[in-house]
């Protein structure tokens, strides 16, 4: 009976995948909590995301109060599957470890890649969207490639900002992505936020042939910060405070950001960044 259901599940998944959304930004923009938060808030309004985890160390389970998991690399030595990489909280949010580096990834034989890949269209489908915490571009810009959706996070420092665009002209020049939502963290109010993106959007209007649209905000609270030494998402510890009022909003509406690059059908998830990884090995002879 569990066969035949993976099978239904799987049918499910090649047909329809749940939209993707690629969170990316410069260090120091609060990337990993907000993408983190937005899962859990998800996952407490009864929706089933998938929250994935690109960055090494654990920093999603730390922040989420979850246990370790295997990373992907470490299934090229131990043969393990998708399961070793997964970890679920009490109220349904789903956090997988995708942390590798491209040339682990290209590493993994053809047989393997095969089994994983199955393995994941299976828990793809069961989900509703997913929601990717990108490494940095410049080391993996696989994750980014491919996702339905970008989300560039960018907060009121300078320094964000000039990674923010370098992020864009890259992911537009080298990518060919078009498509950005911008969604400011760690302002003090409605207008800094506006007018973080207001010069971004200056600067790329001048010089990159991409559209940006304004998301929202995500207010400065140190609230934020409390509830990480608890290990305990901000929409569940403080869900009264003025971030996690944000990061529900912006939850609810996530859903409506959906306008990907491509029309196309896709392929699933790992699938895509297995082919992606090993078409840029490929072209650059890494």
């Amino acid at each position: 009976m569990s066969d035949q259901a993976s099978s239904l599940r799987l049918q499910r998944a090649q047909a329809d995948y749940p939209p993707s959304f690629a969170f990316i930004g410069g260090e120091g923009s609060g990337v990993s909590t907000l993408v983190g938060e937005l899962a859990a808030s998800l996952a407490l309004r009864g929706g089933r995301p998938l929250l994935i985890e690109h960055q090494p160390g654990h920093q999603q389970a730390r922040r989420l109060g979850l246990p370790a998991t295997g990373t992907f690399a470490s299934l090229a030595i131990s043969l393990g599957g998708i399961n070793e990489l997964m970890v679920a909280n009490r109220y349904g949010l789903n956090l997988i470890n995708l942390a590798a580096s491209s040339e682990e990834r290209t590493r993994l034989s053809p047989r393997l890649w095969r089994r994983l890949a199955h393995e994941f269209a299976s828990v793809e489908a069961d989900s509703s969207v997913l929601l990717i915490d990108c490494p940095n571009i410049s080391d993996d810009p696989a994750p980014a490639c491919i996702a339905d959706n970008l989300v560039l996070v960018l907060s009121p420092d300078a320094d964000s900002l000039t990674q923010g665009y370098a992020s864009l002209k890259r992911l537009a020049a080298d990518y060919a992505r078009r498509r950005f939502n911008i969604l400011v963290n760690r302002a003090q109010d409605f207008e800094e936020a506006q007018a973080v993106f207001n010069r971004l959007n200056s600067v790329a209007g001048d010089y990159l042939s991409v559209a940006l649209r304004w998301v929202g905000f995500v207010p400065a609270d140190s609230t934020v910060r409390k509830s990480q030494t608890l290990r305990r998402p901000t929409v569940e510890a403080f869900a009264e405070c003025e971030a996690a009022l944000a990061y529900s909003q912006l939850a609810d509406m996530l859903p409506r950001w959906h306008a990907p690059d491509q029309s196309a059908p896709r392929n699933s998830y790992l699938e895509h960044l297995l082919m992606t990884t090993k078409s840029l090995a490929d072209l650059t002879g890494s």
